[in-house]
């Protein structure tokens, strides 16, 4: 008996064979352009600080990028403790520190949403002016970048309502061990995050940088010394405060003296 012809196989056109299968699966679990080089060039510096700049994220509205200035960094006669000569990631050790300080405080908080009294880091990202450190944007009313908490004062006095808020905000800190070792209103922001919660945010000088971390170490040390130089903020702002109000009632002529 003559066999049956057999019937040739026909590739199923729809179903994508192994290789691309795994190429798909490769594309799915890779972020798109988490590499690429984020053009800085025509992107607004917002902030600047004794050696960083802050910039505006060109593509994402939520986030700025802190990006080291290598020139006011290595500034001559810049001071600089001796165990720092000894730091392979020189002036850029401060993303460390900022990286370690949220990782920690959100580990201990067990905040799914990270540590939202702080400006929330979102990663680390190359950039034309270097390497930065991309963070939350925190802003006004009106979208734009929100003012510091020595801006507010000066522009608008420190009301109750404000003093109030400001110790809270140091409790809070305190509470959740955060080491802040530039206690300035500089480094303090009032406006609303990217969730869109209105509150006072840190942004900068927070993060162990003693050779010894002892405020790491002791919770109790560091709240001792959060409020101790939360009193000495507190008084600064009430004459911050209370010279702007004079300048308001003052006539125009003195005022612009």
């Amino acid at each position: 008996m003559t066999p049956p012809l057999a019937t040739p196989a026909t590739p199923n056109v729809l179903s994508p064979q192994p290789a691309e299968l795994v190429a798909q699966a490769f594309a799915i679990a890779t972020v798109p352009h988490a590499f690429q080089v984020i053009d800085l060039t025509q992107a607004r510096i917002v902030a600047s600080g004794s050696e960083r700049d802050v910039y505006e994220h060109p593509t994402d509205p939520n986030l700025l990028i802190k990006i080291v200035n290598r020139a006011r960094a290595n500034e001559p006669g810049r001071r600089a403790h001796w165990h720092k000569k000894f730091h392979r990631e020189q002036a850029h050790r401060v993303f460390l520190t900022e990286l370690i300080e949220y990782v920690s405080t959100t580990v201990q908080r067990n905040a799914p949403d990270g540590n939202v009294l702080l400006s929330r880091i979102a990663g680390l990202v190359n950039t034309s002016a270097g390497l930065g450190l991309a963070v939350e944007k925190i802003v006004d009313e009106s979208g734009h970048v929100a003012p510091t908490l020595q801006q507010v004062v000066k522009d608008s006095g420190f009301p109750a309502a404000l003093r109030r808020q400001v110790r809270d905000f140091f409790v809070a800190l305190t509470e959740s061990h955060v080491i802040f070792n530039d206690v300035s209103a500089r480094n303090i922001v009032v406006g609303r995050n990217a969730d869109g919660v209105a509150g006072l945010y840190l942004v900068d000088g927070y993060g162990p940088k003693q050779l010894l971390p002892f405020y790491a170490w002791s919770k109790s040390m560091n709240r001792r010394r959060i409020m101790r130089k939360y009193v000495e903020l507190e008084g600064k702002l009430e004459r911050m405060g209370a010279q702007a109000l004079s300048l308001k009632s003052a006539p125009a002529s003195l005022a612009g003296q």
